[in-house]
């Protein structure tokens, strides 16, 4: 992925809803900005568990979402939660609603790394270190480190991509509902 020509100065970008799909257990939002680059902004919508603080702030982004293309939101909101399928149907009624996007500059690192029993992508990787025994991988979340023994080490490669995280969606201020 070419490098993000974002300042870190500006972090709210005019969008138009552009897609929606299942994909796992998130629903994946796209969006393309009015001007600028990049060409497209993908936002991840955690739909479980339910209660999560993440939900909860993923169902408020898809309900601004829907306020944008003027869709009438479900009685229960967090019901969308459940139905995935019916919360990417509803979004993709919204394609063409402008949006503003709240976004921020994130850096992810991953670590490909080749053993005996096969090839292995760890993402969040923190930063990795060597030493006679091991491969040792610290990984977001404050987990343990990762060993990896030498002896089934044949290779690894590290790499990042940047892309932008969505924050927040907003209806923008000069956008008039009728």
């Amino acid at each position: 992925m070419a490098s993000l020509a974002l300042s870190t100065l500006i972090n709210r970008l005019v969008c138009v809803v552009v897609s929606a799909e299942v994909d796992g257990p998130t629903l994946r939002v796209c969006f393309t900005p009015l001007r600028g680059y990049p060409s497209e902004i993908e936002d991840r919508v955690p739909l479980g568990p339910s209660g999560e603080i993440a939900t909860v702030k993923g169902i408020g982004r898809l309900l601004r979402v829907l306020r944008a293309g003027r869709v009438r939101v479900p009685p229960d909101p967090y019901g969308l939660a459940a139905d995935p399928a019916r919360a990417a149907e509803l979004v993709l009624r919204c394609q063409g609603a402008i949006v503003e996007l709240e976004v921020e500059r994130r850096i992810e690192r991953t670590l490909t790394v080749w053993t005996d029993a096969g090839v292995d992508r760890i993402r969040g990787v923190i930063d990795y270190t060597e030493d006679s025994e091991y491969l040792l991988v610290r990984r977001r979340g404050g987990g343990s480190l990762l060993k990896i023994p030498r002896q089934s080490l044949i290779r690894f490669a590290p790499s990042s991509t940047d892309h932008l995280e969505v924050l927040s969606v907003e209806v923008p201020s000069n956008y008039r509902l009728r």
